[in-house]
């Protein structure tokens, strides 16, 4: 299957978000041409993963098809939506809803999700990034700022919980419980300087 990629920008950076997964893959500084998310050879991204409370294997972002809902230069928005086959493994109706959001050197991502149950439905959601130990850390309340050479990258959120773990940065929600016919919505900004 290609990758689709939707391509967003601002006059100080340039984002590509894979279609599969929603996945934030390029972030590149218009400046100076380099991508953030690269390391060497290798071209990370962030990652979405939304799951039934532990049960991160049966990520439904790598599982289910999104679908893009809104496109414009600085921005894009795509859906994430259960089906049949979804229901037998996550037995739910659901709607995600992630939107990536250019705004001069800064991405506001924000994730919004309802519960079209009549019950409750227990979930995570998590956003990871994996990071190679070239990257020093700096870590405050509710922020983290990764730096290297001359570029740094600051993930902050009031809503979600920030940790570093096995290599990886994970901006993550506790193990949540959503209320039937209830949506709740999460947001987190990174700055590139």
């Amino acid at each position: 299957m290609e990758k689709v990629m939707q391509i967003i920008e601002s006059s100080v950076l340039q984002v590509a978000v894979d279609e599969k997964g929603a996945q934030l893959v390029n972030l590149v500084s218009k400046n100076n041409q380099s991508d953030y998310f690269k390391d060497g050879d290798t071209q990370n991204r962030l990652k979405i993963v939304f799951a039934e409370n532990g049960q991160d294997e049966k990520n439904l972002a790598e599982l289910l098809p999104w679908t893009v809902v809104d496109k414009g230069d600085a921005r894009v928005s795509l859906t994430l939506i259960d089906n049949s086959a979804s229901y037998k493994k996550f037995p739910y109706h659901f709607e995600v809803i992630v939107s990536y959001v250019l705004e001069e050197n800064r991405i506001n991502i924000k994730c919004y999700l309802k519960n079209n149950s009549h019950k409750e439905m227990p979930f995570s959601l998590k956003f990871l990034l994996p990071i190679s130990e070239e990257w020093d850390i700096k870590e405050n309340i509710n922020e983290f700022e990764l730096s290297k050479m001359d570029i740094k990258v600051k993930f902050a959120s009031t809503n979600l919980t920030l940790v570093l773990r096995d290599k990886n940065f994970i901006a993550t929600t506790n193990d949540e419980i959503l209320n039937g016919n209830q949506s709740t919505e999460f947001t987190m900004t990174l700055t590139a300087n």
